[in-house]
């Protein structure tokens, strides 16, 4: 697909729309980290999630499809996959963390950045230099030391060895699919297709609620609709911000800096707000995260 903006027109608005997914994204794991405060219901705060995400993509909308129109969609296929790749991903982590724990699910869920960097060079033809390609080395490395640098750390079962794999190996795929779905949508404005992506992930999503009332898991929350509400536009908001600074980023660009600035300012957010200590590992990572940072952007 053609670009649809000259590259150095674009860069200055793009990189806004990096800033600002990070910053979306980063909320998202503040508002999650809230939920738990607040002892919500996750699955049915994620359901609001996505009521939320839908209702402000199609609030967004300067057109809409007809349901022939869509159907008709060059996306509209990998759309669908997309959106239960969603909820399907989360409810991976969710299990993850409960028997593998926390820092395992979530350095297996960032070093799946790996996956979208080599597809950038293998599917879309994408380009790295020498000094790019010891950025993304050192964001692996980064990563791993702000992730897996925390004090304690989480011992998985033996047994529950494949998780971390499904989770690497579904969150990498799941950035994949995002690519391929704005590579499809050439359409100036793409709130339509990311609203529908959100639509569809509400209907797992709804499934997955119902699942637990009919089983008993859990009871019904309306206090989990508020917490939906906030995370659900920072979510849209997001994955709007992510799709556009797609059109100008190669994947081997987009997603390490992106990958790097959320998981970065994440912890820096967790102690600020939650009081969570940094070991040396930490800041050691942060530090060559920002090297990452500098080598990766130096691409041309």
């Amino acid at each position: 697909m053609p670009n649809i903006c000259g590259r150095m027109r674009c860069v200055p608005t793009i990189m806004i729309y990096l800033i600002l997914a990070i910053l979306c994204s980063t909320g998202v794991f503040v508002a999650m980290r809230l939920f738990e405060r607040f002892n919500l219901d996750n699955h049915q705060a994620l359901m609001w999630n996505y009521v939320f995400a839908t209702c402000t993509g199609f609030l967004m909308c300067k057109q809409f499809d007809t349901p022939t129109q869509l159907v008709g969609e060059p996306w509209f296929g990998l759309s669908l996959i997309t959106g239960f790749w969603f909820i399907f991903t989360y409810v991976l982590m969710t299990a993850s963390t409960q028997r593998s724990g926390v820092t395992v699910t979530s350095l297996s869920s960032k070093l799946s950045v790996v996956l979208p960097t080599l597809a950038g060079v293998v599917l879309f033809s994408e380009t790295l230099n020498w000094v790019a390609t010891m950025g993304i080395v050192l964001a692996l490395v980064a990563l791993v030391l702000v992730v897996g640098g925390k004090g304690k750390t989480d011992k998985p079962n033996k047994t529950n060895w494949l998780l971390p794999i499904l989770i690497f190996f579904g969150t990498g795929t799941g950035d994949i699919l995002m690519k391929l779905t704005e590579q499809k949508n050439d359409a100036p404005d793409m709130s339509f297709m990311i609203a529908f992506i959100y639509f569809i992930a509400l209907l797992f999503g709804i499934i997955l609620v119902v699942y637990d009332l009919i089983r008993g898991k859990s009871k019904w929350q309306w206090k989990s609709a508020v917490g939906g509400i906030g995370l659900g536009v920072i979510n849209f908001f997001s994955t709007f911000c992510v799709y556009h600074a797609m059109r100008c980023f190669d994947n081997v660009v987009l997603f390490p800096v992106y990958n790097i600035g959320v998981v970065s300012l994440t912890a820096l957010t967790g102690w600020l707000l939650f009081k969570e200590k940094l070991t040396w590992k930490n800041y050691l990572g942060l530090a060559i995260a920002i090297i990452a940072v500098i080598l990766i952007t130096m691409k041309p």
